[in-house]
């Protein structure tokens, strides 16, 4: 509820979605979609809109499905959430239902970005418009974390920055340089700034900036590869684009948003993803095959117990 797809389409994906047998979705929404065969459902009377103040409609609408997807993962009823609604009151909610890992004081929004290499975890990409250098000190370790929740033994942090040079930035990003500069016993190699056209060369395996950067370069990228997609489909002719199928599907899979699992919500105490409100039906349902490789290596605790084991670390050295 709450994206700009009509309930019915997102269902529809969902249903048509090949999930091991040992998955099951629960879909929370309006009394009105009750009752679609495959799923589970839990009912919602109210809906957030986009266009509404997160924390005005919290308080007035308790029974949201957003608020009752985060009481049902706080219970343990389900394994993870995942929305394609308004990302202020989701944030909100799931910071005062699940509230934040020990140690963290805001969580950020993760999405990975394809890159000449690796994928590159790119954080906060719109949960806090503003962050002190404190946070993005925070993000550097919660995306290294999350890092080598995926194998990568020591990954490398950059700050997206307007320059390489350390002095370049904001006041709060020349503080983070300097703190993250000092941090001998960290979890990850800190490589210094990064500009945003020598992301896509795949250098630095985390990527820390403020939500309002964040959100803007992530959804430009994603402008940029729709734009090269839609001008070699215009430009190139039928019989050839059959010739170059291969190359176009890989292609595809690494430049279209839609094959990329949505944005973690990274730092509460329990699997939360966003889509983006306006999603394609694909791009939802790669959330939830997202949601569930994660709920299946218990991200949760293997990020609690790297940022413990950080924490224990730097008080003893």
């Amino acid at each position: 509820m709450g994206s700009d797809n009509a309930p019915q389409v997102l269902l529809n994906a969902l249903d048509e979605l090949p999930l091991p047998p040992d998955v099951e979705i629960v879909a929370i929404g309006m009394p009105e979609y009750k009752g679609i065969k495959r799923f589970r459902y839990a009912v919602a009377t109210e809906v957030i809109g986009m266009d509404e103040h997160p924390l005005l409609a919290l308080r007035r609408k308790r029974n949201a499905s957003l608020c009752v997807g985060l009481r049902l993962l706080k219970e343990g009823a389900i394994d993870a959430f995942v929305s394609a609604g308004n990302t202020g009151a989701l944030v909100s909610s799931a910071k005062m239902i699940l509230s934040t890992i020990p140690g963290i004081l805001r969580p950020a929004l993760l999405a990975l970005i394809p890159t000449k290499k690796n994928p590159v975890a790119v954080l906060d990409v719109g949960a806090n418009v503003q962050a002190k250098a404190s946070h993005l000190v925070q993000f550097a370790l919660i995306g290294a974390a999350y890092q080598k929740a995926r194998g990568i033994e020591k990954p490398s942090i950059g700050i997206l920055n307007i320059g390489s040079e350390a002095m370049k930035g904001t006041s709060e990003l020349r503080l983070a340089y300097h703190e993250l500069q000092m941090m001998s016993l960290a979890p990850f190699r800190f490589v210094g700034n990064i500009e945003g056209k020598s992301v896509f060369d795949g250098d630095v395996d985390v990527l820390i900036t403020d939500g309002f950067t964040g959100n803007v370069f992530l959804k430009t990228a994603e402008g940029i590869a729709s734009l090269i997609l839609d001008r070699i489909n215009a430009h190139i002719p039928q019989e050839e684009l059959k010739k170059l199928q291969p190359e176009l599907n890989d292609l595809q899979r690494h430049l279209h948003y839609a094959e990329y699992p949505g944005a973690l919500l990274a730092g509460v105490k329990g699997i939360v993803i966003k889509c983006h409100g306006y999603s394609t039906p694909r791009a939802f349902a790669n959330g939830v095959i997202g949601a569930v490789e994660l709920a299946r290596e218990k991200f949760t605790q293997v990020l609690q117990d790297k940022l413990d084991f950080f924490h224990l670390k730097k008080k003893f050295n």
